[in-house]
This record gives C-alpha cells, structure tokens and sequence, in this order.
C-alpha cells in the first residue's frame, strides 16, 4: 500500500473512489452521492488540483484506489474534511495511514493543530480519530451533543 497526493491528473480516481465512499457512508459526509455525482468533470478536475484548497490523499493497494483522506486550511486553521477506506480493506492500518499522511502534511504547512468533525453514529471512525490522539471538545454548553462531535489532534500528540 502507498499513498499518493492527488493532481489534476487524478481527477477521474478522486471523482470514483468519492462516489464509491458517498454511497457506502451516506451519512458520514457533508456532501450527497446525488450532489457529488452532479458534478461535472472540469470541477472535479479543479477539486483534484487543489485550486479550493482541498488536499486529497489516495491510499493505493496493488493500484487499486482503497482510500481516501481530505484537508483544507480554513479561518486559521486545519481540518480533516474526509476519510474513507473501503469496507473489505479496513482493519488493516489504511485509516491509521491515511491520516498520519494528513497530520504530517498539516505540521509541514506550519499547522500545530488539525480539528475534524465526526458522526456520533460512526464509532468506528471516532475510535480511529481517537487512537491517533484526536480528543473530543466540549460544547460551550458543556455537553457533546449534536449530530457532529469535534474532535482536535496537536502537534505535541503522539503519532
């Protein structure tokens, strides 16, 4: 397995593997399958070369496309946007890559920190987030409620 950043030349592998992840976990995403796949070529084209900001990983297995991981700096800060491996390849470290790559490449733009938002529903992906040292932030209300919980990783987390 090795990941990959993604470039403009790997739009049609962007485009794919985030359809394939918007139809597996439909809840776990901002974005709908039906919205996604509305979108034309070109955009995924610019999406692809990071015109938005948007770094995309791909995580590749004998060169098949079986992961992926977003992030964009924001308002002062990083955010992981999207993770995603598919199902038959999961438990076996791709998540845990995936987003490693992505912390790595946060602290080389000078980020200490990197937040994300996580679906109560997703266990499994809370507990990647939290292995990796992402910790959970409280409301200002002091509860964790909602849909979304936010969780943040600092640099001075382990790896």
């Amino acid at each position: 397995m090795n990941i990959v950043p993604v470039t403009e030349t790997d739009w049609d592998s962007l485009k794919n593997i985030r359809l394939e992840s918007l139809l597996d976990a439909p809840d776990a995403f901002g974005l709908t399958y039906q919205e996604a796949k509305m979108i034309s070529d070109e955009k995924w084209k610019s999406i692809a070369s990071e015109v938005n900001g948007v770094k995309f990983l791909l995580a590749r297995c004998n060169g098949q496309d079986v992961g992926l991981v977003g992030g964009v700096h924001t308002e002062g800060q990083y955010e992981l946007v999207s993770m995603w491996v598919m199902p038959e390849k999961r438990n076996g470290g791709i998540g845990v890559s995936l987003v490693k790559e992505l912390l790595g490449h946060a602290k080389s733009q000078d980020f200490t920190s990197v937040v994300l938002h996580v679906s109560i529903r997703n266990g499994a992906a809370y507990s990647l987030y939290s292995k990796l040292g992402f910790r959970a932030l409280k409301e200002a209300d002091g509860s964790l409620g909602g849909e979304l919980k936010k969780m943040v990783w600092h640099s001075a987390s382990e790896l």
